[in-house]
């Protein structure tokens, strides 16, 4: 959940996320299509656009110009690091952000600057390092342990993240950002009430950010209070459509009541605008099994697997096979299983006499 909350969680966030890695690692082509498909999703007066349009012209350029860019999980020294190229990619992370929030990255040294871009490659720990080395560095910055909150969250030191997070709110008690964050880290560690707090002054000044709903929702369906959790995601979709998790937290509350036709069609809606998700996929296509559900949305879900979670393509071939046999198509379930049975190791006994009987069951059909 986290990491989706801290890119916010829609659909122009989640394909400049995407882009953005590509970029980093030199796929100029990949990332400069990513980047037109999240333009198309702002309108021209929005912030974002000329961020956008920039990052848009820089690939064009570097795609003819430039050769691939080297990773930071290449470079153990921080000299190797601070190379014009990070510059570059440090330019182009926080082109986007605000103008003040900007020029308080902007100010910071090379070990936070590095510390960025490594965030941004996904190298989490090694960000974690050069956060910590920041913040030893320059100790009263808000941002600083800001970042090292995040980075420290994506680790899974959560513990740790709420400490960074203390230190920030000290420093910027006001910053929504921050406020955001440490609710989403209080909802992970089990402090819903805490994460609820945080959030209400938010709610107060009025107009909150579809995230802000989302997180209360969270809080709330922690806390138990289900119909205030949904009347929070309903207000979360309403503000933005593409707000797949809210569909997916909706979808689960809904299901644990005994909902499980309106849990298909929430599931159903966040896995398509979120479809590598394989979280959503896993819920949806079990739901389509252990109900009379439309097969499709079933069949789909496990196609989508397929691509986005490898190790278990044996598991979702005999899922597409248990699909088949049911809509009477048992000739076609055949190739599925067997190939599930190539895929499945050895020892996984137990899956294997289960897949071998539902084979031999068809086997002369």
């Amino acid at each position: 959940m986290l990491s989706r909350l801290w890119n916010r969680l829609r659909g122009y966030e989640r394909l400049k996320e995407r882009a953005d890695h590509l970029f980093l690692a030199g796929d100029f082509e990949r990332a400069r299509l990513g980047y037109a498909k999240a333009r198309s999703l702002v309108s021209d007066g929005d912030h974002r656009a000329l961020a956008l349009d920039s990052l848009i012209q820089s690939c064009e350029r570097q795609r003819v110009e430039a050769p691939k860019l080297p990773s930071i999980a290449d470079a153990d020294e921080l000299d190797e690091l601070i190379a014009p190229v990070v510059e570059d990619l440090f330019e182009l992370a926080i082109a986007e952000k605000p103008t003040p929030r900007a020029e308080s990255y902007r100010i910071l040294g090379p070990s936070f600057r590095a510390g960025y871009v490594a965030l941004l490659q996904g190298r989490a720990e090694k960000a974690v390092q050069l956060f910590e080395k920041a913040a030893s560095d320059a100790p009263s910055s808000f941002v600083v342990h800001l970042e090292l909150a995040r980075s420290l969250s994506l680790v899974g030191d959560l513990t740790r993240s709420r400490a960074a997070l203390d230190v920030a709110d000290r420093l910027s008690p006001d910053d929504e950002e921050a406020r955001l964050l440490s609710a989403a880290v209080s909802i992970e560690l089990g402090r819903f009430q805490d994460a609820r707090a945080r959030l209400v002054p938010l709610i107060e000044r009025g107009t909150p950010e579809p995230e802000v709903r989302f997180l209360i929702g969270k809080a709330l369906a922690g806390l138990g209070r289900v119909d205030e959790a949904l009347s929070q995601f309903r207000e979360t979709v309403s503000a933005e459509p593409h707000f797949h998790e809210a569909y997916f937290e909706a979808g689960r509350l809904l299901q644990e009541r005994g909902d499980v036709e309106a849990a298909f069609q929430l599931w159903n809606r966040a896995s398509n605008l979120a479809p590598d998700d394989v979280r959503y996929n896993r819920e949806l296509a079990s739901l389509v099994l252990a109900n009379r559900f439309d097969e499709e949305a079933g069949l789909a879900a496990c196609d989508r697997l397929m691509v986005v979670d490898e190790e278990s393509r044996w598991q979702y071939l005999q899922w597409i096979a248990e699909l088949y046999i049911r809509r009477g198509w048992k000739r076609e379930a055949r190739d599925p299983l067997r190939k599930a049975l190539e895929l499945l190791p050895r020892e996984r006994r137990r899956e294997r006499h289960v897949i071998e009987e539902l084979l031999s069951s068809i086997q002369n059909t």
